[in-house]
């Protein structure tokens, strides 16, 4: 009856007992699971790699974007149908679209290398001082046998590309005709020599340039580094004599001469680092004789790099000229200078990236005016003891962009600050003028100094400005040499003037026949005609060694990229 009722079990269990063709069996069902994981393990294999063929293809085109951020997009667009990955008919417009299977995003901002950053942050889009692109890239994946039940995935890769453009600039690089005069007499009695700078044609030599890289190999040889890298030329020391041999190892002409003959003159006549002159950033890793072809462009001023040297060698330097001036009634002027170091790991001249700062020198200047009094003055020699002081002016490299397609030079925004000055009426003893290290005690004048009439005085008037100003060098204005000038904002006037607008007076004892306002009135008549001649004589020998009271002036000579790196 149970059998009848079940006549199923009854087969089961025979079949479950029945071991022929069992491997079949389990052959059948296995191979069915492996193809299935074979189809699996392709199409996996597929994903992965189209993506990595996706990711090399924009790696590649975000490279060379960066290169010229300005095309970014038809650059990295035309790689990517180079590699089979966009269709040439595909336009910006389509590939924005954000329902295409197809995407592509090019954004051109600044990458900042800041390790307190966070690696998103790090690039930011913006339209001001770009140095990076980012390629953003979507394409459906393929699948070849998980189609039917699976749903296609989407590749999406992304590549940063930065490039840091070096920029090669100056500071204070104002140069005037020194062929003879205040201008001459400074830069001579600087450099040591007694060469007449027309008999070496100046002329030429103001317009005389230079290759920077070419002059530093000649330096080198003139030093006797035959080998190495440009930083052992930086670590050294030479003389102007040597410096200017230097450079007319690497001219020709009319212009070898003169500089040959100013050579000669100025001889073994201190030193100069080279590294306060120069500084080269990541060039300076460069061997000897490389320079020249490693892409970076600076063509300077021959007399520009030599009135440099004047600021740097020994030091501290003084310098006293006898200034004649044809004022009625000045019976002499002369002029001491000083001049210091500048601060510390600070150059005239940088090739470096965004950052990178120069600086001049500090500057210390004492008049010393005398003048005949007349009778209303008791016949009395009137001595103006005056004290100039100008800080270091500061340049430094505020955002810089790479060449433009078909540009031999990128851009720079160089932030530029103009050196303080303050002019003291007073006197300063010679150690304390000399010794750049401390500020010197400026002791009030004694103009007059007779039994029966002494009048000390004081006066002070000061220029400066905190806030730098930015200088914007377009490529027009690098490949034709523009000297751009930042000006303290707030000098309005002579310098000399508002001295003299600070004055004050003590007169003691106050002789018979003579009062405080008839001595008052009397001294400003004598010292009024000296304002113009002191502002040409202060203005005159500031220039001489590039520098302009109340400016900064900054010249660009080039700004050139590295070959860019991926960063993202």
């Amino acid at each position: 009856m149970t059998i009848f009722r079940y006549p199923w079990a009854k087969f089961v269990r025979r079949f479950g007992a029945d071991e022929r063709g069992s491997m079949a069996i389990m052959f059948g069902v296995l191979i069915a699971l492996g193809t299935i994981a074979s189809a699996l393990a392709v199409d996996e294999g597929s994903l992965y790699l189209q993506r990595r063929t996706a990711q090399s293809a924009v790696d590649l085109a975000s490279i060379a974007a960066a290169n010229d951020p300005a095309n970014a997009f038809a650059i990295v667009r035309q790689h990517l149908v180079d590699a089979g990955l966009v269709a040439s008919s595909a336009t910006q417009i389509s590939l924005a679209d954000p329902n295409a299977t197809t995407r592509l995003v090019v954004q051109t901002g600044k990458y900042s290398a800041d390790s307190t950053l966070a690696v998103g942050q790090r690039f930011q889009v913006s339209n001001n001082a770009i140095n990076a692109v980012r390629v953003s890239f979507v394409e459906p994946g393929t699948l070849f046998f998980a189609r039917p039940w699976a749903q296609t995935q989407s590749i999406g890769v992304r590549a940063t590309a930065s490039v840091s453009p070096q920029v090669a600039f100056s500071i204070g690089s104002t140069l005037v005709n020194m062929s003879d005069g205040i201008p001459n007499a400074v830069l001579n009695a600087l450099l040591g020599s007694n060469v007449s700078l027309s008999a070496v044609s100046y002329d030429a030599l103001l317009s005389t340039k230079i290759s920077l890289f070419p002059f530093l190999d000649a330096l080198a040889q003139e030093l006797g580094i035959t080998a190495g890298t440009y930083q052992d030329v930086l670590n050294a020391s030479a003389d102007q004599g040597v410096i200017a041999k230097a450079m007319a190892d690497v001219l020709t002409g009319t212009d070898k001469t003169a500089m040959t003959t100013l050579a000669q003159a100025l001889g073994h006549n201190g030193t100069v680092p080279i590294s306060q002159l120069f500084s080269l950033g990541n060039a300076a890793g460069l061997s000897l004789d490389t320079g020249a072809s490693s892409g970076y462009v600076a063509t300077l001023s021959a007399l520009q790099v030599l009135s440099a040297t004047t600021a740097l060698s020994n030091g501290t330097h003084q310098v006293s000229l006898n200034l004649a001036a044809n004022v009625p009634g000045l019976v002499s002027l002369t002029m001491s200078l000083a001049v210091g170091e500048p601060a510390q790991f600070a150059s005239w001249f940088s090739l470096g990236p965004s950052g990178s700062i120069v600086h001049t020198s500090q500057i210390r200047m004492r008049f010393v005016a005398t003048i005949g009094g007349g009778l209303a003055l008791l016949n009395a020699s009137v001595r103006v003891p005056l004290y100039l002081a100008v800080a270091y002016a500061q340049a430094g490299v505020q955002s810089a962009t790479c060449p433009a397609s078909g540009a031999t030079t990128g851009t720079a925004v160089i932030n530029t600050q103009p050196g303080v000055a303050s002019l003291t009426l007073g006197d300063v003893p010679d150690p304390a003028f000399s010794n750049f290290s401390a500020t010197p005690t400026v002791t009030p004048a004694t103009l007059i100094n007779l039994l029966l009439l002494k009048v000390n005085a004081s006066a002070s008037a000061s220029i400066g400005q905190t806030t730098p100003t930015p200088l914007s060098f377009s490529a027009a204005d690098i490949t034709s040499g523009t000297v751009k000038r930042a000006t303290t904002t707030t000098f309005t006037q002579s310098l000399m003037a508002s001295l003299l607008q600070t004055l004050t007076l003590t007169i003691a004892p106050i002789p018979l026949g003579l009062t405080i306002g008839g001595v008052t009135s009397t001294l400003n008549s004598l010292l009024s005609p000296l304002t113009p001649v002191l502002d040409s004589a202060i203005n005159v020998a500031l220039a001489a060694l590039g520098v302009t009271l109340g400016d900064a002036d900054v010249q660009v000579y080039d700004v050139t990229c590295t070959s860019p790196v991926l960063v993202q």
